[in-house]
């Protein structure tokens, strides 16, 4: 697989990622169509069911990787990439943006991550037994954020702040808006390899409003 390199820095069965993404876009309509029309409707109330979003915590030894790289691929590939991953080692997910209402472009670069690692396939497992959710850049913190299952957070990675690498964080991050908030986790032996050993394709929605 060719990647676009841009920059970088330093339960063990097969597993579906439980994301309730339908839901979370059910919501997000369900707000702008029915609740933001409701006589009563107040729009700095607090929402019903507030989720925590905790401070990122220490990630556990067993996921670290050896390098990564901000990375983008078209999504045509990207696409074909989460299924062959899956079907070659059994790690890795993909989404299916049918079911999810999302129209995306095959030629649309989709922006990810990938992580480089002589023990590529454990890494991978381990992986695949998270309900891996998204990845974000933190700027101000010149770190890498890896949500996991509903309100788990860690902190995925770091990098030296410096005018270039915040300027590339922050490009990292308006391309995955640009997406929609689609994005991908790629685990490989080498950053240079043609195939990947884990890929996961990622969501990164806001929490709806209600």
């Amino acid at each position: 697989m060719h990647i676009d390199q841009t920059f970088g820095e330093k339960n063990m069965s097969k597993k579906k990622p439980k994301l309730c993404l339908s839901l979370l876009l059910w919501l997000e309509e369900r707000y702008k169509t029915v609740c933001t029309k409701h006589p009563g409707f107040q729009k700095e109330s607090k929402p019903l069911l507030p989720l925590d979003n905790p401070f990122p915590t220490k990630l556990p030894e067993y996921l670290f990787g050896e390098i990564w790289a901000f990375v983008q691929l078209p999504y045509s590939v990207v696409r074909e990439e989460a299924s062959a991953s899956e079907e070659r080692f059994g790690y890795g997910s993909g989404l299916d943006l049918d079911l999810l209402g999302i129209e995306i472009d095959e030629k649309t670069l989709i922006p990810g991550l990938a992580v480089a690692s002589s023990r590529a396939k454990i890494l991978s497992a381990f992986m695949n037994g998270l309900d891996l959710c998204a990845i974000e850049a933190d700027t101000a913190r010149a770190n890498l954020t890896l949500s996991v299952a509903i309100s788990t957070r860690y902190v995925y990675a770091t990098y030296k702040k410096s005018p270039t690498s915040t300027t590339e964080a922050e490009a990292w991050e308006a391309a995955k808006k640009a997406s929609g908030g689609l994005h991908f986790l790629a685990i490989q032996d080498e950053l240079d390899s043609e195939n990947c050993v884990g890929f996961w394709l990622l969501l990164d929605l806001p929490t709806p409003p209600v």
